[in-house]
């Protein structure tokens, strides 16, 4: 049975307000994607030019590096050529998925950890230390975890300044990962 009762303004108006914040709360409760720091964009870092950062980053010896993380048992080094950075195929025979057979373009990629080699994460009072650093980064920009990665190197170990190779990988558009942040503050 149905009711065909007119419905007072009182109660559409109700039902209007309820929706409007039926549809606000949601809104709120929505979860904000945390974006990577775009080293390019902060006034505190110095302009690099892409060939100096290419052939600078180019003269570091990296070595694969550890991971216990889905299965990964060694995180093959960093490629970079003009066009892009890439592990050389070692991460899709490593994990057996397919991925890339050529160089990732610069922009694609993120830099999500900074660590010695024991596995200590950097922290802002290690700015002014020496020390050996690793620099882990993958693409794309926007994986949350270890499957969503497309491909995955490790820059290093290095005793350059992290700042250094900040800038470096900065210049060539790649991205620092928000936990980072303190390093162009600097």
């Amino acid at each position: 049975m149905t009711c065909l009762a007119r419905r007072s303004v009182s109660s559409s108006r109700c039902c209007a307000l309820l929706v409007l914040a039926l549809a606000l709360a949601l809104g709120a409760c929505g979860r904000q994607a945390v974006r990577p720091v775009d080293a390019r964009d902060s006034k505190t870092t110095s302009l690099v030019p892409a060939d100096l950062a290419i052939e600078f980053l180019q003269g570091i010896k990296s070595e694969a590096g550890r991971s216990l993380l889905a299965g990964e048992t060694t995180i093959p080094p960093c490629r970079f050529t003009d066009k892009g950075l890439w592990s050389a195929g070692e991460y899709s025979r490593l994990i057996g998925r397919r991925a890339p057979n050529q160089a990732t373009p610069y922009a694609s990629w993120v830099v999500y950890k900074i660590e010695e080699p024991g596995g200590r994460d950097l922290l802002p009072a290690d700015l002014e230390r020496e020390g050996a650093w690793n620099y882990s980064v993958r693409t794309p920009r926007t994986a949350r975890t270890v499957f969503g990665t497309t491909d995955h190197c490790i820059i290093g170990p290095t005793k350059e300044p992290v700042k250094k190779i900040v800038e470096a990988l900065s210049a060539l558009g790649v991205a620092l990962a928000p936990d980072f942040a303190f390093v162009l503050r600097n």
